[in-house]
């Protein structure tokens, strides 16, 4: 079990590994790979913890920004993609979701071209992701529903080299005066969790996801981009956000027994336990209401009741 009291962290190569755990989905975003920010090695100790029948990149996983900008691919970064291919040719269905920092998978020609070697491997904009307790998912990066960055990306790219700076100070402060056991970049989570909750205003960024996703026919929506992990319920709908491998470094796991699990590093995992579909249509008598997430249960790892409304 993950959590705060047993944070993944990167193993020397001479130590033993246990046997990857079992479970059935494995979803992740805003990796940011070749940035220098990104917490690839934190990340490849995460991904050998699972066996995965379905894993999801749900968007960010390469920083595309930074190519001509900074551009940091290390060799823990090719152990990561040698890994993933690995996965996939033991069986793992590999869904990669392009989001704004790797909109360059958005192209035709460029999926075709790069990832026709690549086994077992779809990209696209969103999917849909069916849980074992029959429960329906859109999983998209989030960025075409943030206004935002459909209206101003130059915002968003032209504020990049300021966070990058933020971060880098962030982490040398973590170095100079913290405890080793911290988040090296835990001031700019929260500062950078402000930035985002203004924009979640601006944009109406949950309110317009969840929208198309109920007309996906979809009882909620798994998404990244905003770099704010949770799990939080509006009405009849679910809304999970992943998190992200720089500041949070977070995942959600779907497990064999239907529980989705929140895994973060540095604060209490999230469970949320869905009734099988049709438990819940033997409690709804009137046919024509969706069916209530009254039934449904989230705790955190230590057991108590955690969040289940959108902060403010």
């Amino acid at each position: 079990m993950f959590g705060r009291s047993h944070p993944f962290q990167a193993k020397d190569a001479g130590m033993q590994r246990l046997a990857p755990t079992s479970v059935r989905t494995l979803l992740v975003s805003d990796v940011h790979l070749g940035s220098k920010h990104s917490r690839a090695d934190e990340f490849l100790a995460f991904l050998r913890e699972f066996h995965p029948e379905s894993l999801y990149l749900v968007g960010d996983f390469i920083d595309g920004w930074k190519i001509n900008t900074g551009w940091h691919w290390s060799s823990v970064c090719d152990e990561i993609i040698a890994h993933l291919i690995g996965l996939a040719r033991r069986g793992t269905k590999i869904h990669y979701v392009a989001g704004n920092h790797d909109a360059f998978l958005r192209n035709p020609a460029f999926r075709a071209g790069c990832l026709a070697t690549l086994p077992r491997f779809e990209v696209g904009n969103e999917f849909v992701l069916q849980t074992l307790t029959g429960w329906k998912f859109l999983i998209t990066h989030g960025d075409l529903f943030d206004r935002v960055e459909s209206i101003a990306p130059w915002l968003s790219k032209g504020t990049t080299a300021f966070y990058d700076t933020c971060l880098s100070m962030n982490r040398w402060c973590y170095r100079t005066w913290q405890p080793s056991e911290g988040n090296p970049y835990g001031l700019c989570s929260v500062l950078k969790d402000r930035v985002k909750r203004w924009i979640r205003f601006v944009s109406d960024f949950e309110s317009r996801i969840l929208h198309h996703a109920k007309q996906r026919e979809c009882d909620g929506v798994i998404c990244g981009h905003i770099h704010t992990p949770d799990i939080v319920s509006s009405d009849s709908m679910w809304y999970c956000n992943t998190g992200d491998w720089v500041e949070n470094c977070t995942g959600l796991v779907e497990r064999h027994d239907g529980r989705l699990h929140l895994v973060r590093r540095y604060d209490e995992d999230l469970f949320l336990r869905l009734p099988t579909q049709e438990e819940t249509l033997r409690r709804c008598f009137d046919a024509s209401k969706t069916p209530s997430t009254d039934a449904t249960e989230l705790v955190s790892v230590n057991g108590e009741d955690s969040s289940c409304g959108y902060a403010a």
